[in-house]
């Protein structure tokens, strides 16, 4: 078993030294992403002037790695250690960052290096995201999962709310070019942190002769779909990340053309739903105990919808930013609610040899079909407009409701066990 340095008791994690270095390290590159979000949708629409599909393009070349790399992703995790997985990630995505402010020394940004920058970048994100949340378990042990995810949900959402809030006034101050900058020093200044961290993970288990890559992808498939709390779960998530993806492909364009949205207002806004996820991650643990995972679940999504109204209605000025930040601390409260509890309950489920395919096949099933997502929303806000496709985008939302509610998660309150019974036992492929 790996070295830790508390015992497996919940509420001691900010003692723990490898922990904290843990969750700083993902709340700085969670902070320096919040910039880069405002820093290219301001380079894409104000400095490069993009119609709304190429604008939509972006949001396509950054959601393709998920449906392309996920399941590779999974192998790779429980192939290797994922620490150092990480730390090459985070490494080769500053590098990738810099370039930006580099070309814009040099010559000039186009459009095309920002699909290249979005693409590579979401890339070694997939890789190292889903050796991050596979490497959680082990860091902690059984007994502290839940507590850790409640903790790294708050810590996310903190991060989250200064990138996107100090992103409009960095972009504003230095250029969106050179305000990515920021950013890279983020995936740097993690880089180190987690370099810091001194639990002996342990090798990853042998692997049968023979045995192939794909073989492995469909085991972790095989998993995923034969284990029917986890498969309802993961369903829903591919739902509502579809239909969040065809929201966030036309958010900048609509606020920042529509409703003539400066950079700054875009990015304190934005950031508003940092608040909500804060609140969220703090209240999920207490509100599973009392109403039960499938309550708590299915309250969360039937948020969703009624968060994104006030989009659809707002009118430019202030009075549209107040109600339109209010929906998204709502959104990201119940988002961040409901993600910390589905991806607790997966990495409880999961045997310890197949926790990165479990992960990463759960993501490839969720986030799959969020580049044609971007793609669509593309189309129909061309032809639509945007406002009445944001509408439609809106009533979708009730859809990943209706999944968790015909499926066996409604049934689990305070008192169900979550585990795998015998008849959920994963096939052998």
């Amino acid at each position: 078993m790996p070295h830790r340095s508390e015992p497996d008791t919940p509420g001691n994690l900010w003692r723990d030294r490898d922990f904290r270095h843990y969750a700083v390290a993902q709340g700085i590159s969670v902070t320096g992403s919040g910039v880069t979000t405002i820093a290219l949708s301001v380079l894409a629409v104000v400095d490069l002037h993009a119609s709304t599909f190429n604008v939509a393009l972006i949001a396509f070349a950054s959601k393709l790695p998920p449906l392309l790399l996920s399941l590779h992703a999974g192998v790779l995790a429980d192939r290797r250690r994922k620490r150092p997985l990480i730390i090459t990630c985070d490494l080769l995505c500053a590098a990738v960052l810099l370039t930006l402010p580099i070309a814009q020394l040099l010559a000039r940004i186009t459009l095309i290096h920002l699909y290249a920058v979005a693409f590579t970048v979401a890339a070694l994100q997939v890789i190292g995201s889903n050796a991050s949340i596979s490497y959680l378990p082990s860091l902690l042990g059984p007994g502290r999962i839940k507590d850790g995810n409640s903790k790294m949900g708050a810590n996310n959402s903190l991060a989250d709310l200064i990138g996107t809030n100090s992103g409009g006034v960095l972009v504003t101050v230095l250029g969106a070019a050179r305000a990515v900058t920021v950013d890279a020093a983020s995936y740097l200044a993690s880089a180190l942190l987690l370099w810091r961290i001194k639990n002996r993970e342990d090798p990853p288990p042998a692997r049968t002769a023979g045995t192939s890559h794909w073989v492995e992808i469909r085991e972790g498939l095989t998993y995923t779909l034969h284990t029917p709390v986890v498969r309802s779960i993961v369903l829903s998530n591919t739902a509502t990340s579809f239909v969040l993806a065809a929201s966030s492909a036309l958010w900048s364009v609509y606020l920042l053309r529509e409703l003539h949205w400066s950079p700054s207002a875009l990015g304190i806004v934005m950031g508003a739903g940092g608040i909500g996820g804060i609140l969220g991650a703090l209240v999920w643990q207490s509100l599973e105990r009392c109403w039960g995972l499938g309550r708590v679940m299915l309250g969360a999504l039937a948020l969703n919808p009624l968060a994104q109204i006030p989009l659809v209605l707002a009118d430019p000025g202030l009075g549209g930013q107040f109600a339109i930040g209010a929906g998204m601390v709502i959104q990201t409260g119940a988002a961040v609610c409901h993600g910390g509890l589905q991806r607790a309950v997966r990495q409880e489920l999961a045997p310890d040899h197949l926790q990165g395919r479990a992960q990463a096949t759960g993501a490839w099933l969720a986030f799959s079909l969020r580049p044609f997502a971007a793609l669509a929303a593309g189309a129909l806000g061309t032809l639509l407009g945007l406002r009445p496709t944001l509408t439609l985008i809106t009533a979708a939302l009730v859809v990943p409701f209706l999944v968790l509610w015909n499926s066996p998660v409604r049934a689990l309150g305070p008192a169900a066990p979550i585990s795998l019974t015998p008849t959920e036992e994963p096939v052998n492929p």
